[in-house]
């Protein structure tokens, strides 16, 4: 992909495989479901369409982007299916006419604990990688959090100490996480079990490792995360979000990494405090105490519309080759974790919870209790790709801001925004998304999988050998392959939005064995089991529109009753006139841009009926073998085209739904 760039800064072979060999087989998948690689744009008549194949159902092939190739599937072969409990029953869907009365069982999603198409697990680092060993010298309260006399003389006790040990291991030498310099944070004397810290700069080929038992707390002091010192930038309400450092930061490196069985913790309902006395920029509560992060985060977002300067917990600036592994990570300021042009990342076995259960017995400022629907804006992972990387000193080559082959697996989340939004630049100038797999992980309360709603990156349009152009253009977002997930209890859940403002073309997106438990349908709260919008936020248009193809819904089961939204993106559409819309100076194009959303739908089942009539309008859905419970209806702009129909068992949600995985 890129040319003269340090072998150390080159994406593992193994990783790069694995998501190569992924890509390729969801084409496979799909070009072989329409017969060929020869298939073209259906129209948007109001027939209802029929063909002879039996395979699952595919969008055109124009939207496939990978070679031809054989690859072993990725799932693993299910256990066998127990009896489903009471409340999550099988499918009632009768088979066919003519078709086989032998149906082979579901796939059981969620059991899976071992995947021979995934690289290896990552492992601890040896003893004798230890470069630095750290003691915690303060004790966290039984509930887990710091007591307020933790920071009451200083309120980043121990920034200094880790900062200079990751700095003294920096091991540019490191070929990967098995030669990296460990810096490990352990327990101390008398129980002491926790480390307080501002803002830290990781640096290469080093591994911050952190014992089970001891947790690592972000201060929660806003000038330690001020971008400048002495410039007060954090803690703020602004038109921007740009002010804060994260705790853990990498920039430009390479074999970083992540790991241990302990935890992080960002604090994000604790009261700030200030190292300047008398601080004017610490925000008050009504009562004249100080806001925490989230109050800070609901103000800024939900009263003012503004942007609040949080803290993330960690951030990867470009770069290659990032690890998490086993860590828990919870109550972030703001976003937990975002590789954002970064070539190779993994998260194995990360669990993300937010907020934990001693915020959530405290109020906001409002006097409402600390939960996922206040905890604003702390998204889980997301993967984003950022502008070209021109400067990079002692790594020739540029770093094209690509955010590429990536793997999330075995990992939890449950946090007050999206569970996992992947992101591809708000403009052409950004780097590309591509090659991200996300398998075997659980997902809980929070905003569900998501793509967008940044998708307009496209490194100006250069070629790229790991992405394939459709009708000429370069996706923003291409190659994503999601299986074997649970999503239990968000309000979204698996979602694609975007809009006029940011949009751009997303193609070769692929879901397998996927079980949905959405929250209730509550006054304030509409959960979608699936929802692919182009309209996502009222905004002016910058002429990015996003244009939605080749994705692909294969094994889905959506257990409760919920809604469902299946949207193209027409800029004729009534939606564009309603209220905070603009067409800006890009003003209305004429004639009109049409995108069609093009979907395939194959095995995807619901077991109630939707809440409310779905929202469907400029799509193409092509429904395989396996077919779908869901009231599709061709309409102008709408048409449904049938695949011959085969008896296929529903995926089996039976052990899919368990409670957050305990430390």
């Amino acid at each position: 992909m890129q040319t003269n760039m340090d072998d150390s800064l080159r994406p593992t072979p193994s990783v790069r495989e694995h998501t190569r060999k992924l890509a390729v087989l969801a084409t496979a998948l799909m070009l072989g479901a329409c017969g060929g690689s020869n298939g073209t744009q259906g129209d948007t008549s109001n027939a209802v369409q029929h063909n002879g194949d039996n395979g699952a159902a595919s969008a055109p092939a124009a939207a496939s982007s990978a070679s031809a190739d054989t690859a072993s599937d990725a799932a693993v072969s299910p256990a066998p299916t127990p009896a489903p409990e009471p409340d999550q029953p099988a499918s009632a869907a009768t088979p066919a006419s003519g078709a086989s009365d032998v149906v082979a069982a579901g796939f059981q999603v969620g059991t899976t604990t071992f995947d021979s198409s995934l690289p290896p697990e990552p492992t601890l680092p040896a003893d004798s990688r230890v470069c630095v060993t750290l003691s915690a010298s303060l004790t966290a309260q039984p509930n887990g959090l710091l007591p307020d006399s933790a920071d009451a003389a200083d309120t980043a006790p121990d920034t200094v100490r880790i900062q200079n040990a990751l700095t003294s291991c920096t091991n540019a030498a490191s070929t990967g996480l098995a030669t990296n310099k460990a810096v490990h944070l352990v327990a101390g004397a008398g129980g002491a079990n926790a480390f307080l810290s501002g803002a830290l700069t990781l640096p290469s080929g080093v591994t911050l490792w952190i014992d089970r038992g001891v947790t690592l707390y972000a201060s929660r002091d806003p000038r330690q995360f001020d971008k400048t010192k002495g410039a007060a930038s954090c803690g703020m309400i602004t038109a921007s979000d740009n002010g804060c450092s994260a705790l853990i930061t990498t920039n430009k490196t390479a074999n970083s990494a992540v790991v241990g069985d302990g935890t992080i913790d960002g604090r994000g309902g604790s009261q700030l405090v200030s190292s300047v006395p008398n601080d004017p920029n610490l925000l008050k509560r009504p009562d004249g105490t100080a806001m925490s992060w989230w109050d800070i985060g609901w103000k800024a977002n939900v009263v003012l519309n503004q942007s609040q300067n949080n803290p993330r917990l960690i951030q990867i600036n470009n770069g290659r080759n990032f690890t998490l592994y086993r860590v828990t990570l919870q109550n972030a300021p703001k976003f937990h974790v975002v590789p954002s042009g970064v070539d190779g990342f993994t998260a194995w076995g990360v669990k993300i919870y937010t907020p934990t259960a001693a915020y959530e017995a405290m109020t906001n400022y409002l006097g409402a209790p600390y939960s996922t629907l206040n905890a604003k804006n702390t998204d889980g992972i997301d993967p984003a790709s950022s502008g070209v990387i021109t400067s990079n000193p002692g790594n020739p080559g540029k770093l094209s801001g690509d955010a590429s082959n990536m793997l999330i697996a075995y990992t939890s989340i449950r946090t007050g925004d999206d569970n996992m939004a992947i992101k591809g630049g708000t403009a052409a100038v950004n780097g590309r998304t591509y090659n991200i797999t996300v398998a075997h992980s659980h997902f809980y309360e929070g905003h569900g999988m998501s793509i967008g709603s940044e998708t307009a990156g496209t490194d100006n349009g250069t070629a790229n050998v790991d992405v394939t152009p459709v009708g000429g253009v370069y996706p923003s977002v291409s190659n994503i392959n999601v299986y074997d997930l649970t999503i239990d209890g968000a309000d979204n859940g698996l979602r694609i939005k975007s809009d006029w403002s940011r949009g751009g073309l997303i193609s070769n997106i692929r879901y397998a064995n996927v079980c949905i438990r959405t929250a209730a349908q509550t006054s304030s709260l509409t959960p979608q089991a699936l929802i692919f919008s182009p309209y996502y936020s009222p905004t002016k248009s910058n002429g990015l529109y996003p244009n939605l193809q080749g994705i692909s819904l294969d094994g889905v089961r959506i257990v409760n009753a919920s809604n469902y939204t299946f949207q193209g993106f027409n800029s004729a559409s009534p939606i564009l006139l309603g209220a905070g819309w603009s067409a800006g100076a890009t003003g209305f194009p004429d004639p009109a841009v049409v995108n069609p959303l093009l979907i395939s739908l194959n095995n995807v089942v619901a077991d109630v009926a939707p809440l409310s009539p779905m929202q469907v309008s400029d799509a193409q859905f092509s429904v395989g073998s396996g077919g779908t419970s869901l009231p599709l209806q061709p309409s102008n702009g709408v048409s449904v085209t049938l695949a011959a129909a085969a008896s296929v068992a529903p995926v089996d949600c039976s052990q899919a739904f368990v409670p957050f995985p305990s430390n």
